[in-house]
């Protein structure tokens, strides 16, 4: 199972260290970084695992819950949520799930902007994600799931900007 814990700092030093060992990707082997960035949140607020199948990645959140590495709290008005990201329509492809601070506006890496087609928020969230409609405008598509989540309409999928999540009241 991999559970990441990272602080900002080690990131940061991780991929200096990186860039500095690893020949640069390429088009045939882009790097992968996985797709939360949550930019002033505590590193210790956020849980990433994968990248793996669905199926995988479902069994390693169940143990991660089960064993208390990883403690949501969707009682909070905004405590940690959980929320899968796949790259291929149908949870197909490489799939992440991240845990952070609910009420929270993320980022996804620039390389899954492109990439997210399919999304499944947690059991008891609504996660709203929104896409530019053009780079011209500041209009912007959004598209609204809950539990068990599904494929980004045509207008989201592989544009996803940024998505927010909460509980459901």
């Amino acid at each position: 199972m991999r559970l990441i814990k990272f602080s900002l700092v080690a990131v940061v030093v991780a991929g200096f260290q990186a860039a500095l060992a690893a020949p640069a990707p390429t088009e045939s082997t882009p790097a992968t970084p996985h797709p939360f960035q949550v930019e002033g949140v505590p590193a210790e607020d956020i849980v990433v695992l994968g990248p793996a199948s669905y199926e995988e990645l479902q069994k390693m959140v169940a143990e991660a819950k089960s064993s208390g590495k990883v403690k949501l709290d969707k009682r909070q008005a905004c405590g940690k949520m959980g929320v899968y990201l796949c790259e291929h329509a149908n949870f197909a492809g490489r799939c992440y799930w991240g845990a952070y601070p609910g009420c929270t506006s993320i980022d996804p890496d620039p390389y899954w902007q492109t990439r997210i087609s399919s999304v499944g928020p947690d059991r008891g969230m609504r996660c709203t994600f929104w896409s530019l409609k053009d780079q011209k405008t500041l209009f912007r598509y959004k598209q609204i799931f809950t539990y068990p989540g599904g494929n980004c309409d045509p207008d989201m999928n592989d544009k996803v900007s940024y998505f927010y999540c909460h509980p459901l009241v």
